[in-house]
């Protein structure tokens, strides 16, 4: 994944508020973002307009010195909140975490240890949960507004890669290891592997598989 696709993530996931990408374009310095300085600052529910908004997020992903894309997700008046969903972040070029914010740096040895440890404590039946919701995610099948796969399309790849259902307590230790959520909805539920992730944990997935022949 390179790296304008992860800046992209990192938006979606993290400042997805309208207020949230005006602040990221003010700090940058960013000329556009000046005309919409009344309209925010006067009030507080201001939005962009659809087209405003991709054009700001367009703004926030060139900032070409990564130094200055960083240190603009780091700023204190603009953190991310703390009841996302998924809140982190693990790729080529960027990481981060509540306790150390965001870093330019590559950290993906952290994930395969992770990856690693949730295989062994299932005893490799993670390995199906995961690779069913890989697999659905490459052949289009997630859900278009939640994200993630439905259980009933993880149940069915499942069978199709003649593996073990996950049991309730697999479950519990595979989301321990921040690999897998649980996203969606109460009445829409879906469940994800982090898309930055993807290319890392089925590496994993493919050196457990041949590991075993």
């Amino acid at each position: 994944m390179d790296r304008l696709e992860e800046r992209k993530i990192i938006l979606r996931r993290f400042f997805w508020s309208d207020r949230q990408l005006y602040q990221l374009g003010r700090l940058a310095g960013i000329e556009w973002f000046n005309i919409f300085e009344r309209k925010f600052s006067r009030d507080e529910y201001a939005y962009f307009a659809e087209k405003e908004k991709r054009e700001a997020r367009e703004h926030i992903l060139n900032i070409e010195d990564d130094t200055k894309f960083i240190e603009v997700l780091n700023d204190p008046s603009v953190q991310p909140k703390y009841a996302l969903t998924i809140d982190r972040f693990i790729g080529e070029h960027y990481f981060y975490d509540k306790s150390a914010g965001f870093e330019p740096s590559d950290k993906r040895n952290i994930l395969r240890e992770e990856v690693r440890g949730a295989l062994e404590d299932t005893k490799g039946r993670g390995y199906f949960l995961l690779k069913a919701i890989i697999d659905l995610e490459k052949e289009g099948k997630w859900d278009r507004a939640y994200g993630g796969a439905t259980w009933v399309d993880i149940l069915a790849k499942t069978r199709q890669l003649k593996g073990r259902y996950p049991s309730p307590r697999d479950l519990a230790i595979i989301r321990s290891y921040k690999i897998y959520y649980k996203t969606g909805s109460r009445r829409y539920p879906t469940h994800t592997v982090p898309k930055e992730m993807i290319p890392t944990i089925n590496d994993e997935l493919e050196k457990c598989k041949n590991a075993q022949k």
